[in-house]
């Protein structure tokens, strides 16, 4: 499928890069141009880096509504994790198996 040039801006205004361009196939990757709305996406498997919520129809929200649900929500997650895993001491492998060990004993050969 080939991309207007006039529509790519819009595109990107998405989250899309250059090399997203080279995914539409105008099957499983489209987008659809309104002189209101401006563009949305077709990427029902999400083969182009676009990173908001895609409805179960298989389509992007409008470029005019800034959608960013998805990512408000996972930025929110990702600091969680950050701070999760700074909170928590580092541990190796053999302190896993010494503590495993501890608590069930030596498996014995047979």
């Amino acid at each position: 499928m080939d991309v207007k040039e006039e529509h790519k801006p819009l595109l990107k205004i998405l989250g899309l890069k250059d090399e997203d361009f080279e995914h539409f196939d105008g099957e499983f990757v489209r987008y659809e141009y309104d002189k209101q709305k401006g563009v949305r996406i077709y990427d029902p498997y999400y083969e182009t880096s676009y990173n908001e919520y895609i409805g179960i129809d298989g389509w992007s929200a409008w470029s005019i509504e800034n959608d960013t649900f998805m990512s408000d929500i996972l930025k929110k997650t990702h600091e969680q994790i950050q701070i999760t895993m700074t909170d928590r001491p580092k541990v190796n492998d053999e302190d896993i198996r010494e503590a495993l060990e501890k608590k069930f004993g030596k498996k014995k050969a047979k």
